[in-house]
């Protein structure tokens, strides 16, 4: 039995049925909030409504399984915070699991994750990640990008409401991006391949700049245009915002990290080691995505 937490998230979601495809037996927790919780099962899934703030949640969830996915995040919802999720619920499931005798745990992180990483939710990550390197199990942490998806959700939905894509900063900064399929294929690549237990990967699809990202939904949506945020003003938004929306002050202080330019990274090497793995960038992502919506059209 492989525990995915988080299933029911975007990441989740895609990395279950590749699970069950493979002959895997699947648990799926999360807290039914920022994610509808699926009335009934498909076959060869249990379902888990658990809360990461529960040590007894966090122990039923575990028990029986030998292989732990941990996709769950608090960064991208407006209900919950990172500390909570990425760093107090992923140790409080990491001690669960290693004493009810999980044998590998994969834990999705984020690249720039490190004790004093510039914004909170990488040093969150960090902490995460000594946790589970030091719990006894095997482990396996991947280091993605933004995820791709997301993104184009994010500057895709004013594109269709006001005909206006955002873009908080200069613009021209690379970042580099993971798509979900991407993302989802090297955690289930991790439960069976020996070559990836007990170390990070750095795991990215395509490095972008968000004028790149804005000239794609464009020219797919055949009209807008941008909405320029100054990194100024992005930077007074994540300290401003603190007191009535920690959510908008925590995203306005991932823009201006992402305008430093230390949201890229070189995901060539881990790529080359596993040549099998497609990538999927962002013209693939886009055929599969309603224009100016960045909705999934499947």
């Amino acid at each position: 039995m492989i525990l995915v937490v988080g299933g029911t998230g975007r990441l989740g979601r895609a990395v279950v049925p590749l699970l069950l495809a493979a002959g895997h037996k699947v648990r799926v927790m999360a807290r039914g909030s920022s994610q509808p919780f699926p009335r009934t099962a498909a076959d060869g899934v249990e379902l888990f409504r658990g809360d990461l703030g529960s040590e007894a949640d966090c122990r039923e969830a575990v028990a029986g399984c030998t292989d732990v996915v941990f996709a769950a995040s608090g960064f991208g919802a407006k209900d919950t915070d990172h500390r909570t999720v990425d760093r107090d619920g992923a140790i409080r499931l990491i001690h669960a699991a290693a004493a009810a005798g999980v044998q590998h745990m994969v834990m999705m992180s984020m690249h720039g994750a490190a004790p004093d990483g510039p914004i909170e939710y990488l040093r969150c990550k960090a902490a995460a990640e000594d946790a589970l390197r030091s719990s006894g199990m095997d482990w396996t942490i991947i280091r993605l990008g933004a995820l791709l998806e997301q993104r184009l959700e994010i500057m895709g939905a004013p594109l269709g409401r006001n005909g206006k894509v955002p873009v908080f900063g200069s613009g021209t900064a690379p970042v580099t991006y993971t798509a979900v399929q991407d993302a989802a294929a090297v955690v289930v690549r991790a439960l069976r391949d020996p070559a990836l237990r007990n170390r990070i990967i750095d795991w990215g699809s395509q490095t972008l700049t968000s004028n790149q990202m804005v000239e794609a939904l464009v020219a797919r949506a055949g009209h807008g245009s941008v909405q320029r945020i100054p990194v100024a003003a992005v930077r007074v938004l994540s300290v401003a915002a603190r007191p009535f929306s920690p959510f908008l002050a925590r995203i306005a202080g991932a823009a201006v990290w992402e305008d430093s330019g230390a949201a890229s990274f070189q995901f060539g090497p881990a790529r080359d080691e596993f040549p099998d793995i497609p990538v999927a960038g962002l013209q693939q992502v886009l055929e599969g995505t309603e224009p100016g919506t960045g909705r999934s059209s499947h």
